[in-house]
């Protein structure tokens, strides 16, 4: 018998080495095998089975750093996938055996350079030096700390609730919790409580009581399953003890040792949430607050204006209340389920000069009715998709918006959910939802998807406290006359004024679409210049309120009237103190600061921050919530020391993606483009990553080819990709949190801004994955 036949047969019997029909399973596997052979079977099997007390040092050997680990009383130097191997070995060889070490110590995927080449590995799919590497920030985390957390490395010993023991090393210790860095062999599952044992606190510390294993009860778990060769646990300490508050006071035994520690973690923290405000101020999706079933409050942001004027109608008054009724948001708000989310289609159609909405949620419907509703929306230009969430919020995000009632309506004491509406297609992918049959339904079916015509005014708030206006407004009242072709003049009068804009109250309701022309006659301006034509000065309609009788207008900029502003602006500069300057009414920084709480734990979107600190953009940081959703933990089995490869996104697409959409040019808006990702497996193994844009496919049949495929032979993922320019990162919230910074270091408080002024662009991602299986009836 050959000697790799001799060790296949001892790596079977391995398993059965320990059980007591041992001998029965060894006489089976090795049955018509000669006795010479058989006693060499067993001596191998014997020899590897030995308990070893020899110490595995890789240092020098690995392109990864290594760490001292005591393992099972012997000091080990390994890398990360080490570790994870030692704990996979041990398991199969029933404890630290001559073949553990072995394995660790010869095997080439490990020990790269010491014998044969080393194990493809998935991230060799892409490029370490790649410039679309990005960092992940975990946004939100630093919400659930109530106390500073002291990093230390110390080794520990858990038990897991099916009794399993894993070794592993503390990550930073707080007396409420812990996070620890373990092997990712086992499986770790939300809301278990596992045992800890501080070996080496116990050694080393004399402190009572922790010597105990003290439990806790796992909250997050960081890495892929399966995959990483470690994970990192964040947990909550459940044992009623004071040991470890003991432990951090011991190691911060000086107050200089206090004072650093406590200086390190604020300015951790103010680099999170400069991510966090960034990514809050220019959120392509749309923060909706409710009370039970009426909305009350949007959050606007830089990048989510389409969606909040997508809702105006013909006056230009705001109608998104009617999208959410008490039909819909009893679907979505159910007592005892913290959130709900939902697809919800949506057009509009003229009729008679105004706009009328349509919308319909999947549930809503039956199959023929979506398919109505697909054939005759899809075909307008305002067709539109958008993904719905809402959460229910707790007694304590309830008291944080209530004391800013004021600044809420009067009434932010009955906000119950928050809601986030995200679009997700429009009219440039509207030929998916027309290849689905046409069903023999009337058009009238569609009656019930149609909004009422009452207009709500949900208070829209910016997240930022910086005025929005491009020139002040000043309490005014002078009589004037509204001129327009066709109709007799009617009569009105100003309410306030600057030197482009208008708001008068007419004598009589008058309803006109937005954007119309109107001229306006000056009765008792124009007699102070009578060389300008101020009885007829053009201005376009801006917005009507809601009984038609107050209007909003701005005037119409050319050759002819740059002596009208001149002369509007005169008046105002040689009134300033009798005029009275309107004041506009901004969010106070306590109040976003509640909503920022309220909102980074409930991301729904994952935010990309691109600088240009170089000649070329890199996408630096990715904002990331723990459990990481599946496109997230494909880019973190791509990516490189601990970074996720955003590569198959940008690779090759730089200058489509990234340069041209992020031109600071005035009134940029977002670039929206369909990503189309297929992972391909063998096993649970990526063996390639092909990427197409929508955009790249020459026909509906080639993409819907593409997506079967990727179906058949691994994973398919589907991305809203959303990119704009940064024109300004600095938040109010970041400003204070930068001159809060300042007391404790000026370098830190610069480089801070720096980074954060760094930042050249912002995009976002979207999984639509479910929802272009469904327009495509691929589900």
């Amino acid at each position: 018998m050959q000697q790799s036949e001799i060790l296949s047969l001892t790596e079977k019997l391995i398993p059965a080495y320990q059980a007591d029909d041992f001998e029965h399973v060894l006489l089976q596997l090795t049955e018509g095998v000669s006795p010479s052979a058989k006693l060499l079977v067993k001596m191998e099997l014997n020899r590897i089975m030995t308990p070893s007390q020899k110490r595995i040092d890789l240092r020098g050997r690995l392109s990864q750093d290594c760490q001292e680990y005591l393992l099972d009383g012997i000091s080990h130097w390994l890398d990360d996938r080490a570790f994870n191997q030692y704990h996979k070995l041990v398991k199969k060889f029933g404890g630290y055996t001559e073949g553990v070490w072995e394995s660790l110590v010869s095997q080439p995927s490990l020990a790269q350079g010491v014998r044969g080449k080393p194990l493809t590995l998935e991230s060799d799919l892409t490029d370490p030096n790649s410039p679309f590497e990005a960092e992940p920030i975990n946004l939100g985390y630093d919400l659930l700390r109530r106390e500073n957390r002291l990093k230390l490395t110390s080794q520990i010993a858990i038990t897991l609730s099916n009794g399993e023991t894993a070794h592993g090393v503390t990550v930073d210790l707080s007396g409420a919790g812990a996070k620890f860095k373990v092997p990712g062999t086992f499986d770790y599952n939300l809301g278990e409580v596992i045992s800890v044992s501080f070996n080496e606190l116990a050694k080393n510390d004399k402190i009572k009581d922790i010597q105990k294993p003290i439990e806790y009860r796992v909250l997050g778990v960081e890495g892929v399953h399966g995959i990483s060769p470690v994970k990192f646990l964040r947990t909550l300490r459940l044992t009623p003890t004071d040991a470890i508050e003991l432990v951090v006071e011991q190691h911060l035994n000086t107050e200089t040792k206090k004072i650093r520690h406590n200086n390190q973690d604020k300015i951790t923290r103010a680099r999170t949430r400069g991510f966090e405000h960034t990514y809050l101020k220019h959120a392509c999706n749309l923060p909706l607050f409710f009370s039970g079933e009426q909305l009350k409050v949007a959050l606007l942001t830089e990048n989510n204006h389409s969606i909040w004027n997508y809702w105006h109608d013909e006056r230009n008054q705001q109608a998104i209340g009617n999208l959410f009724s008490p039909e819909r948001m009893a679907l979505l708000v159910k007592a005892g389920i913290k959130g709900c989310s939902n697809v919800l289609y949506s057009f509009t159609h003229e009729h008679q000069g105004m706009t009328l909405f349509y919308s319909m949620m999947m549930p809503e419907a039956s199959r023929e009715e979506r398919q109505l509703f697909w054939h005759i929306g899809a075909k307008k230009k305002s067709w539109r998709a958008f993904h719905l969430s809402v959460f229910e919020l707790s007694d304590k995000e309830i008291s944080q918006l209530s004391a800013h009632s004021s600044e809420l309506a009067q009434d932010s004491n009955t906000l119950t959910h928050c809601g986030i509406l995200r679009e997700i297609s429009d009219d440039t992918s509207a030929l998916d939802y027309l290849l689905t049959e046409k069903p023999r339904l009337s058009s009238s079916e569609l009656g019930k998807f149609r909004h009422p015509r009452k207009t709500t005014q949900p208070r829209g708030i910016y997240f930022d406290a910086l005025s929005r206006r491009k020139e002040p407004r000043y309490q005014f009242r002078s009589p004037l006359s509204l001129l327009i072709d066709g109709q007799p003049a009617i009569s009105a009068h100003t309410i306030d004024i600057s030197k482009r804009g208008l708001s008068i109250e007419l004598a009589l309701p008058l309803s006109l679409p937005t954007n119309s022309l109107v001229n306006v006659d000056y009765i008792e301006l124009k007699l102070y210049n009578d060389k300008l034509p101020l009885n007829r000065v053009p201005y376009r309609v801006v917005r009507f309120s809601d009984d038609c009788k107050q209007v909003h207008l701005a005037i119409e900029e050319n050759g002819k009237t740059i002596k009208t502003i001149a002369f509007l602006n005169g008046i105002i500069d040689n009134n300033r103190d009798t005029l009275i300057e309107k004041e506009e009414s901004l969010p106070s920084a306590e109040l976003l600061e509640s909503m920022h709480n309220v909102l980074l734990s409930k991301m729904v979107s994952t935010p990309i921050y691109v600088d240009r600190r170089g000649s070329s953009l890199k996408t630096r940081a990715i904002g990331v919530n723990y459990p990481l959703p599946g496109y997230l933990q494909l880019f973190e089995r791509l990516g490189h020391n601990h970074k996720l490869s955003l590569q198959p996104i940008f690779k090759g697409r730089s200058n489509s993606l990234l340069v041209n959409s992020m031109k600071k040019r005035l009134g940029a808006e977002p670039v929206h483009c369909e990503v189309y990702i297929a992972a391909l497996k063998f096993g649970d193994r990526i063996q390639a990553v092909h990427t197409k844009l929508r955009s790249d496919f020459p026909s509906a049949r080639e993409r819907i080819q593409f997506v079967k495929h990727a179906l058949s032979l691994g994973e398919l993922y589907v991305l809203r990709l959303s990119c704009s320019p940064v024109f300004d990162p600095l938040t109010v919230l970041l400003r204070k949190d930068i001159n809060e910074l300042l007391a404790l270091s000026l370098t830190h408080a610069r480089n801070l801004e720096n980074e954060m002024n760094s930042i050249h662009g912002y995009c976002e991602l979207v999984d639509i994955t479910e929802e272009v299986l469904i327009r495509l009836e691929l589900n």
